[in-house]
């Protein structure tokens, strides 16, 4: 069999080159199995899969194939929302604690409903650190948001909500609807359009889902991130105390060639790309989990049994013990004075459950929606097209516009990079640009991608389970979507269209 499998469903002649693109990207080995649609005024004029359901290249993915898209069902996720505000349930600019009376606490009494909207609300993660499984209990998620401090004053910064988005949103609509966010979207969107995507995953359609399949990745970004880490121990008085008198060395191994240094001497901390002879204590997992090496900071003893799994820990049993408790102080002390980015890697995780059950059973509407390109580009027509779609309309042309208006443009805490923000959706900019003003975009960890044009009615949706990992340098050189694929595939519906 081919890397692509065959490529199935209708692609009209004028968009040749994007199967063309479509075909490249598999050719390339960029893909296991992924599938791209657009639609035009509702219409579709490109329904395209291909490749396959599993890493072995056994199974092929089908029409019907589904696969969890991450932050891509942020877009259904802010449509439900605007949903309540265009049947006048939610005020864009009433306090939320008007709605979630518990809400106002620990300085978070004037938080608007836009502000969480547009990833402003200073709530981009959870303060407490707690395991991911804690992440399918929507009660506890809620009463821990709803305690929280923000880690900022609300509406003068914007930082990704990655997971939390969807539980804030997810709140206000059961506030206002007595439906769950999932419930919502299933009986006043997904059933009336006729829309094969799902939040919260019912078990009848668990035969259909792909799971996602993790690339090796980057490593460069693990200096980055560890580095950042160890550099605010190296000037907390509270870690420069604990190690005062410590002298140890340990290995954070990846495999391969890759390995880092942490040195302890002299009462200092040191981190380092390289190897050591005889370490006191050594960590190491497999090139492919290398993300999972922040688990030496807090999630070892949140799931031990997860964790052993993956990753292996050599040395004196006293030694790992020591390294262990000074890793979960360093990880408490970078909470407390590390960057936004650093809170949400230490604190409450949304680990890759993916494929696991409860996962997929689970409402997190900002992070485990289930779909294909078929049914996100339809999403996306209800946008692009202003709103009504099949003579069904979900949101009044004026709501409907406010999407499109600027919340905040800054250079974003988490993200790293400035996000123009309209209300849940990024709007173009010179770095993201796009051929009409009207457009609004986003999409999901691993490449998946939602793109809305108004003024030409275009919907772009593109589904994939490879989650490839980039350079920062060929990141950058993308213009219209972050991922390469994605990119191409963007790129050639544009050209086609003679709209760049």
């Amino acid at each position: 069999m081919s890397n692509k499998g065959e490529i199935n469903g209708i692609c009209e002649p004028r968009f040749e080159a994007v199967k063309d693109a479509f075909t490249r990207n598999f050719n390339e080995g960029m893909e296991v199995g992924a599938s791209f649609a657009v639609t035009i005024n509702g219409k579709y004029v490109i329904d395209i899969w291909g490749g396959y359901k599993d890493r072995e290249r056994t199974q092929p993915w089908e029409k019907d194939t589904i696969c969890n898209v991450y932050s891509t069902a942020k877009v259904p996720t802010v449509l439900c929302t605007m949903m309540c505000v265009d049947r006048g349930l939610l005020d864009l600019d009433e306090k939320v604690a008007k709605y979630w009376p518990e809400f106002a606490q620990n300085g978070k009494e004037n938080i608007l409903v836009r502000q969480i909207l547009s990833h402003s609300s200073g709530l981009s993660g959870i303060e407490e650190v707690i395991p991911s499984s804690a992440w399918y209990n929507w009660n506890k998620i809620i009463s821990l948001l709803a305690a929280q401090k923000p880690w900022w004053e609300p509406g003068t910064q914007s930082g990704y909500h990655s997971a939390t988005h969807g539980f804030l949103l997810g709140e206000l609509v059961r506030r206002v609807t007595g439906k769950s966010l999932g419930t919502f979207f299933k009986e006043e969107i997904a059933e009336p359009l006729k829309i094969d995507f799902h939040i919260g995953l019912a078990e009848e359609n668990v035969p259909r889902v792909t799971k996602l399949i993790r690339d090796i990745p980057i490593m460069e970004y693990i200096p980055l991130f560890m580095g950042g880490i160890f550099n605010i121990a190296g000037s907390s008085e509270i870690v420069l105390k604990e190690i005062e008198n410590l002298e140890k060395t340990v290995i954070l191994d990846y495999g391969d060639e890759d390995q880092f240094t942490v040195i302890i001497s002299n009462g200092k901390i040191k981190f380092n790309k390289g190897k050591i002879e005889n370490p006191d204590c050594s960590f190491i997992v497999s090139k492919e989990r290398a993300a999972l090496m922040y688990w030496i900071f807090s999630s070892i003893n949140d799931e031990p049994e997860y964790a052993s799994e993956n990753l292996k820990i050599e040395g004196k049993s006293e030694d790992i013990d020591q390294i262990k408790k000074l890793f979960e102080l360093i990880a408490a002390e970078a909470r407390r004075l590390g960057t936004v980015g650093i809170k949400m890697l230490l604190s409450g995780r949304l680990r890759d459950f993916s494929g696991d059950r409860e996962w997929q059973a689970a409402e997190m509407p900002a992070s485990n929606g289930h779909g294909n390109a078929r049914s996100v580009a339809r999403i996306a027509s209800v946008i692009a097209c202003e709103g009504e779609l099949d003579g069904i309309r979900l949101l009044s042309r004026e709501t409907l516009e406010k999407i499109l208006e600027e919340q905040i443009f800054v250079r974003d805490l988490v993200m790293g990079y400035p996000i123009r923000w309209g209300l849940g959706v990024a709007l173009p900019t010179k770095k993201r640009p796009r051929p009409n003003p009207r457009t609004c975009f986003w999409g999901g960890a691993g490449g998946s991608a939602i793109t809305m044009d108004l003024d030409a009615k275009i919907g772009i949706g593109y589904v994939m389970n490879k989650m490839r990992n980039q350079t920062r340098k060929e990141t950058a050189a993308n213009k219209y979507h972050s991922d390469t694929r994605g990119n191409r595939l963007i790129t050639a519906v544009l050209e086609s269209l003679d709209l760049i």
